[in-house]
């Protein structure tokens, strides 16, 4: 029986992979990952699907699934949080402001995995985990297990190594400092507020938040340019294609409405672009990664 992928990703779009693994640690991924070498069988990972807009028709890889409904962080000795890739990277957070650890909290409200995060370099606020990040375990193409320390590894803005390495994370350690676990609190609920405020909830409405990346900064020092800026005065917001469209409090990301199709959100992200293009003669860089003949 077939599995689509739109069951594992917030757009809720995509369609089937040759065969589809769900696994939450590193023996059981180690074990399918050498079933399907063995077999000659090509294979790709998510993690949350959160950032990924899956092609109607599928894609002809097996995909292995690295992702938990349950938590498993801890505090580590050395002050860092030692937590499995497969954690929500909310989680993660709300795990931080519980035990009273400072560092990681910008992570509040980000979707998807800390593998899945890793891999993109997710952040917000001017903050990104690789800023914070001290060391990675990895399963190698092989299914060997691997440990990495944070320099053996490149950051950039929604970017990191990891993918071309085609290795898994596995697990992670944070580095974090001793905080007020009441502020650490206050600070969260202001985040989460804010994103309740601006951004529509990806669990009742299908969505992976910012569909571009930020522009550079105008200048040394200056932060990066919002790409949501530049297309609310190209007039995103009027655009749509198909069920998909922009959502009216934010026009940098695309909401697949009621029968939307991945070449819908595909088609509309390409008329955004060309508008911004037509107005600033820039071009916008996705931040969603395409699978598939989108």
């Amino acid at each position: 029986m077939e599995t689509r992928l739109s069951h594992f990703t917030t757009f809720r779009l995509g369609g089937p992979c040759r065969e589809l693994a769900t696994v939450a640690d590193a023996a059981a991924a180690a074990d399918v990952l050498r079933a399907w070498n063995a077999a000659g069988r090509p294979w790709r990972v998510m993690g949350g699907g959160s950032n990924l807009l899956v092609a109607d028709a599928g894609i002809p890889e097996c995909v292995l699934r690295y992702s938990a409904d349950k938590p498993d962080c801890r505090l580590a000795a050395d002050g860092t949080i030692e937590t499995s890739a497969a954690t929500p990277l909310d989680a993660l957070a709300e795990f931080a402001a519980e035990t009273g650890r400072g560092g990681v909290g910008f992570a509040s409200g980000i979707p998807g995995t800390v593998g899945g995060g890793l891999c993109g370099n997710a952040g917000a606020f001017g903050r990104q985990l690789g800023d914070v990040l001290d060391r990675v375990e990895i399963l190698t193409r092989a299914g060997e297990l691997r440990q990495l320390p944070r320099s053996a590894l490149e950051f950039a803005y929604r970017a990191s190594s990891l993918p071309q390495m085609g290795a898994v994370v596995v697990r992670a350690w944070f580095r974090t400092e001793a905080d007020d676990r009441a502020e650490l609190r206050a600070e969260r609920e202001k985040i989460l507020a804010l994103r309740r405020e601006k951004h529509p909830d990806w669990r009742t409405e299908p969505t992976a938040g910012s569909f571009f990346k930020n522009l550079p900064p105008a200048g040394p020092g200056e932060p990066r340019r919002a790409a949501g800026k530049y297309l609310e005065q190209a007039g995103a917001k009027d655009l749509r294609a198909g069920a998909a469209y922009v959502f009216p409090k934010h026009a940098n990301i695309v909401v697949a409405g009621p029968g939307a199709t991945a070449r819908d959100v595909a088609t509309l992200a390409g008329r955004m672009a060309a508008a911004v293009r037509g107005k600033f003669g820039f071009e916008l860089e996705p931040e969603v990664r395409f699978w598939g003949a989108v």
